[in-house]
């Protein structure tokens, strides 16, 4: 294992950026609370009883624009290629991959210390689509939380949701079309992305891709939920969609008309914490719910209580994932699409719209993934990247120092010729992991 520090380029942008920024408040007046409000749940949480010919239309569409095992070819060095130990965030690292139905915790020099592992019979016996979720390139969970206890809350891609001990045993499942991103709330709630083909005002050829926010409770019962068309309405989310289209076309996104009826692809949720709210000041508010959705190049700010959009800005950044709020009081992103083959985590001033930091990768590895790619913001100041495509994950500093990287030694494709896409990777404290020594959790 090597150690070294790399700088990557790191840029400051003091103009304003191309992009659209707006509140819920300049537009038109919010709209009555009965009308778009998060619904309560039915009686049963399960919706297992999905026409097989319908379930299989929903998903190939859902993955039209990406959901695989692998995509780019494998290639060495791999593990922990970069670490340094003086400067990087202590802790462990959860990950998950298109390598298979698994999740693995590993310490920062790449020693796998626990695995969680379920086949799809395990965890669904009864289900529907059981011959699509077997198929190589759909064998693999998408995300994965951590308990204090060593229990982890999974998703399989447009499968289901469901909850595993240490031991991996099988606490409970949900089978439904869940996908891409959960959340543990600070009301101790799950939070989690739904889909759903549905009539949607403004498509009138045929059914298309609902999304929806779906919040449980910890045993994994639906307690509420917001429909994504629903909660746009009044951002005029059908004008965002037409210049989406046009920004595809211009920026070389390659998708040959796919994804017309996907038209949020809804792919990143945070419901922010009182502290986030505070720091990111009004409009933002605790329990509102922080989107992206790739097919409009659009994160906006969701009331979950009255079901309207409080806050919303469409580019510059293109099919972009998982913003999150930042110490300083900006939002930080990864953008799929700085041109048609080079990505970047942006980091954005929510009340001007302009980017005021920007990360484009190492010089001689420059980021790209087109599909997926995550960041979280460390509590040293530094950002944990996941290049998604290349099996990639860097940490770098605030001034944009690289001092850490992994690259994925897991395969994917017919015969192991990919690396396996990385989709999920976490940085977790000491208090996450006790239970690894036998100790309890913390309080």
């Amino acid at each position: 294992m090597t150690s070294r520090a790399s700088r990557g380029l790191f840029a400051v942008f003091l103009a304003s950026a191309a992009c659209a920024v707006s509140c819920g408040e300049e537009t038109e007046p919010a709209r009555e609370e009965s009308e778009t409000a998060a619904q309560p749940a039915p009686d049963t949480p399960l919706e297992t009883d999905v026409a097989p010919a319908l379930e299989a239309e929903l998903i190939e569409q859902l993955g039209a624009i990406g959901y695989l095992a692998g995509t780019e070819p494998a290639g060495a060095p791999t593990g922990v290629v970069a670490h340094d130990p003086e400067r990087v965030e202590p802790g462990l690292n959860l990950f998950t991959s298109g390598h298979g139905p698994v999740a693995l915790l590993m310490d920062m020099e790449g020693e796998v210390l626990h695995e969680w592992r379920a086949e799809f019979d395990q965890v669904f016996p009864q289900h529907p689509g059981r011959e699509r979720a077997m198929e190589p390139h759909r064998n693999f969970w998408r995300d994965a939380v951590l308990f204090p206890n060593g229990d982890i809350l999974v998703i399989w891609e447009l499968f289901g949701l469901f909850k595993l001990d240490r031991d991996s045993r099988v606490l409970w499942a949900v089978a439904e079309h869940a996908h891409h991103d959960l959340q543990i709330t600070e009301a101790g709630e799950i939070a989690h992305l739904q889909s759903k083909r549905r009539m949607i005002p403004g498509i009138p050829e045929k059914p298309a891709i609902e999304d929806y926010i779906v919040v449980r409770d910890d045993g994994g019962r639906e307690l509420r939920r917001l429909a994504m068309s629903d909660a746009l309405r009044n951002a005029n989310w059908l004008g965002m969609r037409r210049t989406f289209w046009a920004r595809a076309l211009d920026r070389g996104y390659g998708l040959k008309g796919k994804g017309l009826f996907d038209p949020f692809h809804t792919n990143s949720l945070r419901l922010l914490s009182a502290l986030e709210a505070a720091r990111l000041g009004d409009p933002f508010r605790a329990g509102d719910a922080l989107v992206s959705f790739a097919m409009l190049d659009t994160i906006a700010l969701l009331d979950m209580e009255r079901g309207t959009a409080r806050w919303w800005q469409q580019g510059p950044f293109g099919m972009q994932h998982q913003p999150q709020p930042t110490p300083d009081g900006g939002i930080i992103l990864f953008n799929n699409f700085l041109t048609a083959e080079r990505s970047s985590v942006v980091t954005l001033d929510p009340k001007t719209g302009r980017v005021i930091r920007e990360y484009t990768g190492p010089e001689a590895e420059p980021l790209y993934s087109r599909r997926s790619g995550r960041v979280q913001v460390l509590p040293s100041g530094n950002v944990l990247i996941v290049e998604t495509d290349g099996g990639r994950a860097l940490e770098i500093t605030p001034a944009g120092d690289l001092v850490w990287q992994y690259q994925s030694p897991y395969r994917a494709g017919v015969n192991g010729e990919l690396v396996a896409n990385l989709y999920s990777l976490y940085r977790v404290d000491a208090p996450q992991t006790r239970w690894l020594k036998g100790e309890p959790p913390s309080r």
